[in-house]
């Protein structure tokens, strides 16, 4: 760049008003660009956190008998072994209500192995005999405390579910956390030979979850999207192995409904959002026009010393794209800063029963943020390109005229 551009571009540039009404027109367009960074970061955020809290109460997949209770050893456990499944773990679950001063709630047991249970999901279940873990809402909707005694209403399993209820009394051992509101509400762990005498079931159990192996499988964290994928591919070969007496299932597969819905809203509104940016880019090209008004002598003045007619657009293409740089740089700060107020600002507490989440986060990576930065340069050059159109039509004889107006 020689000097007889610069001077060119500090000459558009280095003025007050012109500076004020540039900071303006900077700030409209990252923060409608940010708005729309957030808006998808925030609906990936939310599908990556539930998931996440979906995966630890669960693990990879899960599977269960059409036919209720089933043996785990035998036919089954080979077939686990032939897949190479190392980490998995028998689950007897069943429904009940738990009583607390007078108050009932329905909620789902869950008898596990402790030690299996933890390796698949990563939940750190230490309980003696006679002990249950509680989900953290269930907790605080109820005011428990740690060694607090509650009554379980179980049915009597094989010894015929129409019999009036068997009332067990256990002592609250240990809170545990999914992340997920409606598992912190209604879930109950026990241990599963416990469970097994109440419903006099013997070793039989009625769910199965596990993790897939690692060599077939990417990180949560790195890859959501082809984890997902694996966990399918997985899930077909372990529904053949298994045959059609079994049901099998992914962590998520209790959502699927929502993440849909989530996937067909991010697009809408991504669509929608893009009228924001719009109204800015308008701004961006009065920024423009008033500049070419306003320096119209100066202009003039560049001509007459053989600036030509290309070297001027040049010079307003430049000033369009060190807008669109700082404007995208700009944005992420912007959106740094929405995710930090959604962590810690009691003001986006959201209802869990809604939402199934107490708080969002923002979760973007590389291609978010360059089909948001490409889409705003598209706008830019489309509707910047009227207002360069015009000023390349002024003639220097136009400018002579102004300069001795």
């Amino acid at each position: 760049m020689d000097n007889l551009f610069k001077t060119f571009l500090q000459v558009l540039l280095l003025d007050r008003s012109s500076l004020k009404f540039a900071a303006g027109v900077l700030i409209g367009l990252a923060f409608s660009i940010s708005v729309i960074l957030c808006t998808i970061g925030i609906m990936d955020g939310f599908e990556w956190s539930l998931k996440k809290g979906l995966n630890r109460s669960v693990g990879d997949l899960y599977f269960y008998s059409r036919d209720g209770f089933f043996e785990l050893e035998g036919d089954v456990k080979d077939q686990l072994k032939n897949l190479e499944i190392k980490e998995f773990s028998p689950v007897v679950q069943t429904e009940s209500f738990l009583i607390y001063n007078e108050v009932s709630k329905g909620v789902l047991i869950k008898g596990v192995d402790l030690a299996l249970f933890g390796k698949v999901t990563g939940i750190a279940l230490a309980l003696k005999e006679g002990e249950v873990a509680i989900g953290i809402e269930l907790q605080k909707k109820l005011e428990l405390k740690i060694g607090d005694e509650i009554v379980l209403a179980l049915a009597n399993g094989n010894k015929g579910v129409s019999n009036t209820p068997m009332l067990a009394r256990y002592r609250v051992g240990q809170f545990i956390t999914h992340g997920v509101y409606q598992k912190d509400l209604r879930q109950v762990y026990m241990n599963i030979s416990e469970l097994q005498n109440i419903l006099d079931i013997e070793k039989r159990i009625n769910v199965v979850v596990l993790n897939v192996p690692d060599k077939t499988i990417g990180q949560f964290d790195d890859d959501l999207d082809g984890y997902v994928q694996n966990i399918e591919h997985f899930g077909e070969l372990l529904r053949d192995g298994l045959g059609i007496e079994f049901v099998v299932k992914p962590f998520w597969s209790e959502f699927s409904a929502l993440f849909r819905a989530v996937e067909v809203e991010k697009f809408m509104i991504g669509m929608i959002l893009q009228l924001v940016v719009i109204i800015s880019v308008f701004n961006v090209l009065a920024f423009i026009i008033f500049l070419n008004e306003k320096r119209s002598r100066e202009i003039f003045l560049f001509k007459a010393l053989g600036f030509s007619q290309g070297r001027i657009t040049k010079g307003w293409v430049g000033v369009l794209g060190l807008t669109w740089i700082s404007a995208s740089a700009l944005s992420i700060v912007f959106v740094m800063i929405f995710d930090w107020a959604l962590q810690h600002l009691t003001i986006f507490n959201l209802p869990g029963d809604v939402y199934h989440l107490g708080r969002l986060v923002i979760s973007l990576d590389l291609k978010d943020y360059i089909l948001v930065f490409s889409g705003a340069l598209l706008w830019l050059t489309a509707i910047s390109w009227f207002g360069l159109r015009r000023i390349r039509k002024n003639s220097i004889l136009q400018g002579l005229r102004k300069e001795f107006a």
